[in-house]
């Protein structure tokens, strides 16, 4: 019987990478380039299709906003620094001249409904062909430490992780959809404790498991109601940025080789992907391991970055 369930996990994880790159790529992010009706015959780049990506000041979402433009978009960045926007915007405009951009200035934190709600509206006003939407913003390192128990989180800590990772995003996705034109795009970015758990950063897991539900849920919802918007959640794994430096090799890739995979990923058919193809193996491997042991596994492995951690912390209170 043991070998018949350890057999019946193997296949499982098996299935999941065949499933995830055995799909038919008849669909492309090309599709979401198509000009606004009202304007298809302009040959102006302000009536090209647009995309908004968010977190657009560095890492992956600087590499989202680079592979959007390659592709032919205009780019609405989103960041709270106009400083690095306005630098990220000038490195955009010096490779892809043909593209317009726009800057999107707004702290996700605290989350401002109306702020929201009044940027969404001026973008409608300007008629706009808004098709793709990048929810990049969030991550884990927004609160320090970062790793530790619930109970010794302030209220402001869970409340922070909460609007960047979930309250944000789906604000921002919930105002821009009605003034989205199809054929549209939205990606939410999760991560590999979306899936397998998350000990004492579990408000960061559980805000990436919503966004990997909340894809799923919103794609048929939409699809139901016969709109035509792919809404796909990102399981990501170790990516090379600004906040997570490393070298790129066997388990991390570099943001750039993320975007691409992501967007190569556009009409897989799914509603949550690896976009990475080694993020997918580890991810299969790992999801075929005994419970008992993903539990020990996970718990060894966070109490080992927990520890690096407060050894890193140390080391800048003694370097100031």
């Amino acid at each position: 019987m043991r070998m018949l369930e350890q057999d019946t996990a193997h296949w499982a994880g098996l299935g999941f990478l065949l499933d995830t790159y055995g799909m038919d790529l008849s669909d492309t992010i090309s599709r979401y380039l198509q000009p606004a009706s009202s304007s298809a015959t302009s040959s102006t780049s302000e009536h090209r299709s647009w995309a908004l990506i968010t977190g657009a000041s560095d890492g992956i979402g600087v590499s989202f906003a680079h592979e959007l433009a390659s592709e032919g978009f205009n780019n609405i960045l989103h960041g709270r620094s106009p400083t690095k926007l306005a630098t990220v915007e000038t490195a955009l405009k010096a490779q892809y001249p043909h593209i317009s951009t726009r800057l999107f200035v707004l702290d996700a934190y605290p989350c401002s409904v109306p702020a929201i709600d009044d940027y969404v509206r001026g973008l409608a006003k300007d008629g706009l062909c808004i098709r793709v939407l990048v929810n990049n913003i969030g991550g884990g390192a927004l609160v320090s430490p970062t790793f530790q128990p619930l109970a010794q989180r302030t209220a402001e800590e869970v409340q922070k992780l909460f609007d960047l990772n979930v309250g944000f995003p789906t604000l921002l996705t919930r105002a821009l959809l009605p003034v989205m034109q199809e054929p549209s795009l939205v990606l939410n970015l999760g991560s590999f404790v979306s899936h397998i758990p998350g000990p004492w950063m579990t408000v960061y897991a559980g805000s990436k498991a919503f966004n990997m539900s909340w894809s799923r849920s919103l794609w048929i919802e939409l699809r139901a109601g016969g709109k035509d918007v792919e809404v796909m959640g990102l399981v990501v794994g170790e990516v090379q940025s600004g906040g997570h430096p490393g070298p790129v090799g066997l388990v991390m890739c570099s943001s750039r080789t993320l975007a691409r995979s992501a967007l190569d990923k556009v009409g897989c058919g799914r509603h949550t992907v690896a976009p990475w193809w080694r993020h997918a193996a580890i991810l299969a491997a790992v999801l075929c391991l005994p419970e008992a042991l993903l539990n020990w596994s996970m718990v060894r492995t966070t109490r080992g970055m927990m520890e690096e951690e407060k050894r890193l912390l140390e080391v800048d209170k003694r370097n100031l």
